[in-house]
């Protein structure tokens, strides 16, 4: 059974106030984990020999309480990461300048057995559970430093007219190590990330009721890549400079009530992905994608503020959309563009103050997408039953690849319905005590889990909830609890691996525990 300890500190924060116009607020993070990585689990999709018309769900491979591991070295995952911040402030007249510094390191690694069953095909014995075509068993090491800053300038005066501008630096360097035990040798590559932004915003007052907003941001990114050790260096390097634009009215429409419209252009930089070469394939390259999105939405509140009903609608398109194609019989991690990338749909989101001591919320989404591109194709699994159209490529090895069409499916991870539920009931004790009741409930619809479909890689309806009961006092300044998550002990399918097997991965079990926090 695998146990797993984590530390971690809410943000230690000194604020400092030289004069009455200034202030420096400094904040510590500090976070060390000790623990497991993903726990994978083999041929738990799809047929198995005691379901052999099971498809689309957890079949009898899948046990909830054993794991089949016979490499892993434990599935251990250790980290450590450490953030400083440091924020200034001067108000001048009219004007606040602000200043933002953030200096992060992180450094660890995890472990896993990939295949997530025991032995092999070929080995003496076999394997199982199911098919195990070869034993896979990797270990990925990070070690990051990462530097931030901005610097802005707003209006502080009244008026109908305020503004902000401002100018933003981003550093990133981190060495990634991956390690096969047995297979494949250990191969060190290093990424860096320069890029910097000026950017504008502008709000005007056109009436007592109307207010329009706009915004433009210069972006400059460069990122470069190069293999230090276990491979030829393989140097890659990308870049690419955008403008950013958004333009927003919003209005009020009555004393509880608004509505608001938005159009925006942005764009995600180009970005390489290179733990390929630790199987003996090249780095892979993404160009920029540019995405132009349009929203109207409202905010009401009525009942004397006890009920909250907020809405909106959207629509986008994306010009060379960035997926990673990951698996398949070649087991790769690639960075792809697509020719072009919909989606559009609804949120609502919604508070009911039923009494003084009850209060509930309410949210629901629907997000339809759809990739646009007539002549893309990923690999595809290894002994899944694919459901695009596809075509087979007979390799030198004996083995056999399967290249999938990915035209009109969802984007990957991204269900068309979701919604989320809480409820909340306290009981006042004296003057400054709380004891109180808190549940919270999660649905996630049907879900597609990588960039083509199968039948065995996607999952159904999903829901899970927690409960927490406790007292608060002193006005919420320390607090007792118990909880518990997953309370329905539910078995949901989170992701899953498709290059060597039908494996998947899992949500935690229930998890029951107690708490005690303080404020100071």
């Amino acid at each position: 059974m695998a146990t797993a300890s984590e530390f971690a500190t809410e943000p230690g924060q000194l604020l400092f106030t030289p004069t009455e116009r200034s202030s420096i607020l400094a904040a510590v993070n500090y976070r060390n984990l000790d623990g497991s990585s993903t726990f994978f689990r083999a041929n738990v999709l799809g047929r198995s020999d005691l379901q052999p018309n099971n498809t689309n769900s957890l079949n009898d491979n899948y046990d909830r309480d054993t794991v089949f591991y016979d490499a892993g070295g434990g599935n251990a995952a250790d980290y450590e990461q450490v953030g400083l911040t440091l924020t200034g402030a001067y108000e001048f007249d009219g004007v606040t300048l602000t200043s933002i510094t953030s200096y992060w390191t992180s450094e660890g690694s995890s472990r896993g057995d990939i295949d997530g069953g025991f032995g092999a095909v070929f080995l003496p014995g076999g394997g199982g559970p199911g098919l195990i075509p070869f034993p896979s068993d990797t270990q990925d090491s990070l070690d990051l430093e990462q530097f931030t800053q901005e610097i802005r300038l707003a209006s502080t005066t009244d008026g109908p007219l305020s503004w902000q501008i401002g100018g933003y630096y981003f550093n990133s360097d981190f060495d990634v190590t991956t390690v096969g035990f047995d297979f494949p040798p250990p191969v060190t590559v290093n990424q860096t990330n320069d890029a910097w932004a000026l950017f504008g915003q502008v709000s005007y007052q056109l009436t007592e009721t109307l207010r329009a907003t706009g915004g433009i941001r210069y972006t400059d990114d460069q990122k470069d890549f190069v293999v230090l050790s276990g491979a030829a260096p393989q140097p890659r390097s990308v870049g690419d400079e955008n403008v950013d634009w958004d333009i927003s009215l919003f209005a009020d429409v009555g004393e509880d009530a608004s509505v608001y419209a938005k159009v925006a252009n942005s764009f995600r930089g180009p970005t390489i992905q290179g733990r390929d070469v630790a199987f003996f394939s090249a780095p892979s390259v993404a160009q920029s994608e540019n995405i132009t999105s349009y929203e109207a939405g409202f905010k009401t509140e009525f009942a004397d503020r006890r009920v909250r009903l907020n809405g909106a609608v959207y629509y986008y398109t994306v010009s060379d959309p960035q997926f990673t194609a990951v698996g398949g019989t070649g087991n790769l991690v690639q960075l792809i563009n697509a020719n072009k990338g919909e989606g559009y749909g609804f949120e609502l989101d919604s508070a009911f103050q039923i009494t003084p001591r009850l209060l509930l919320t309410l949210g629901v989404a629907y997000n339809n997408t759809e990739i646009q591109d007539a002549a893309l194709e990923v690999g595809g699994c290894r002994q899944c039953t694919i459901t695009d159209p596809f075509r087979s490529v007979n390799n030198p090895d004996g083995s056999v690849s399967r290249f999938a069409r990915i035209d009109g499916n969802p984007f990957p991870n991204a269900p068309e319905w979701s919604g989320d539920l809480t409820a909340r009931y306290g009981i006042p004790v004296g003057n400054s005590g709380e004891f109180y009741i808190f549940t919270d409930w999660v649905y996630l619809g049907e879900t597609n889990f990588l960039l083509y479909e199968s039948r065995e890689f996607n999952a159904g309806s999903r829901f899970e909830g927690g409960l927490k009961v406790g007292y608060a006092g002193n006005n919420g300044q320390w607090e007792v609890a118990a909880f518990a998550r997953n309370i329905t002990d539910e078995d949901n399918v989170l992701g899953v691996v498709d290059f060597n097997n039908n494996t998947a991965f899992v949500n935690e079990p229930r998890v029951v525990g107690a708490m005690v926090s303080f404020k100071y």
